[in-house]
């Protein structure tokens, strides 16, 4: 058995990002970047007016108040789309100018028109104006030789819009981890199905599916497979081709009809580990076939579950080109209590919020790995780690605990009475050489008494 931090360390050398492949801005969201991206000038490289208005020289206005305004011939118009040639304000004059239009040689700032008068062809100005004012400064949004996207970035909307305004058209992505999804049990039926006494619907496959597509892989479901080696065997053969990671769910222990990880070994799958010092997951195992990674989850729901959230997802993000690969993590204030064995990981699914008082963690009641409800409920896994052995880890409540996030409580937008100060200073440390908010330690400042809810 095989310490939990030796195996996610294990998978991650034992898998390579995919090919990249070129797609339009227009297609890429949600990819991950497979290059730097640098501008290769400067956005906006003229001055723009930033408002509607007038566009002026403000050393012309230095003296003009209310009591004895500054007036101004009005001559001529400058519009944005209009901008083709360079516009010259004469000295003595103003041009009426809209937003986002360049700013006329010889002026240098803008008067908004509700702060003017305007008769006729003729406007009066009642207060000096500042030498840059309502004018967007050349390159105020992008600097040539500035990074835009790193390799192993997540493509936002907003990323794509920086770099479709920088002019960059198309650029390449990771392919997305193709990921075939096949569960093995005789006592699993389609969920569409009435359980016969001994049966149960499989619901692994449509949480391993989801989760998968909730990650960014394109999952392929490969069915179900009785308690039958032969036939068990032709269903692996089929699963790996035309994918990038097999995920099998059930039969990992090692019971009379637990015939997953003897099947591959038959199959030729190198076995780099089989057992994991995790609970739930233990029987999780890990292997390599023809140079595609194996993931042999056990069965039981919550303990799938888990697996995937702990173990599998950092296979799909090394495959994706992510450069994080790990949950985000939180500190957070226990309210209720723990306990666990010396030598194995424990991650104890849990319901995260945001209060007034910072965050809270709170286990959920039953923790059984047979259980679907417990992952249906959580949105965030508490990691109790191991102790020197013949020891016990124990949390008791209102301390500070580990809780890795996979979804994130509503309350994260806005929390009650915490200000914005307090909601600023969430993100508290980074790692070295991290650059992205998943990979942040993060905490709320912890005010006044936490009470249970």
């Amino acid at each position: 058995m095989i310490s939990f931090d030796d195996a996610r360390n294990t998978i991650l050398s034992s898998v390579q990002p995919l090919e990249a492949t070129r797609v339009s801005v227009r297609d890429a969201l949600g990819r991950i970047a497979a290059e730097t991206v640098a501008a290769d000038a400067d956005a906006v490289p003229f001055p723009r007016s930033a408002m509607d208005g007038y566009a002026v020289r403000a050393a012309e206005c230095f003296h003009a108040t209310r009591e004895h305004p500054l007036e101004l011939p009005l001559a001529g118009k400058v519009f944005a789309e209009e901008a083709e040639s360079e516009s010259i304000l004469a000295p003595g004059t103003t041009l009426a100018i809209t937003t986002g239009a360049p700013l006329p040689d010889g002026a240098d700032a803008v008067i908004p028109f509700e702060q003017i008068e305007r008769q006729n062809s003729t406007i009066r100005i009642f207060a000096p104006v500042a030498s840059g004012a309502c004018v967007f400064p050349p390159g105020e949004d992008i600097r040539r030789g500035e990074e835009l996207i790193a390799s192993g970035e997540p493509l936002s909307a907003g990323k794509l819009a920086l770099l479709a305004f920088a002019g960059t058209t198309q650029l390449r992505v990771f392919q997305r981890p193709r990921v075939a999804v096949l569960c093995n049990g005789q006592e699993l039926v389609d969920p569409a199905v009435t359980p016969g006494r001994g049966q149960v619907r499989n619901s692994n496959a449509i949480a391993l599916i989801g989760l998968v597509t909730e990650f960014g892989g394109v999952p392929h479901d490969r069915g179900t497979a009785p308690d039958d080696p032969t036939i068990l065997s032709a269903m692996l053969e089929s699963a790996r081709h035309d994918s990038d990671l097999l995920v099998t769910t059930g039969g990992a222990s090692s019971g009379e009809r637990d015939f997953v990880k003897g099947v591959l070994k038959d199959l030729g799958a190198k076995f780099i580990f089989e057992q994991v010092a995790m609970r739930p997951g233990k029987p999780f195992g890990f292997a390599v076939w023809h140079g595609k990674p194996i993931c042999v989850l056990p069965g039981t729901p919550a303990a799938a579950f888990v697996c995937f959230q702990e173990l599998v997802r950092p296979v799909m993000a090394r495959l994706a080109g992510k450069q994080e690969t790990n949950l985000p993590v939180v500190r957070a204030r226990l309210q209720g209590s723990l306990h666990a064995r010396s030598e194995r990981r424990y991650f104890v699914l849990a319901r995260l919020d945001l209060t007034a008082n910072g965050f809270v963690v709170t286990p959920l009641n039953n923790q059984c790995s047979a259980l679907v409800r417990t992952a249906a409920d959580a949105n965030a896994i508490i990691v109790v780690r191991e102790t020197s052995s013949g020891g016990v880890s124990r949390m008791n409540s209102g301390e500070l605990v580990e809780v890795e996030v996979f979804e994130w409580p509503h309350g994260l937008a806005g929390a009650g009475s915490i200000t914005q100060d307090e909601r600023d200073s969430v993100l508290l440390e980074r790692p070295a050489g991290t650059t992205t908010i998943s990979s942040w330690r993060c905490a709320l400042p912890t005010r006044g008494v936490i009470h249970s809810t």
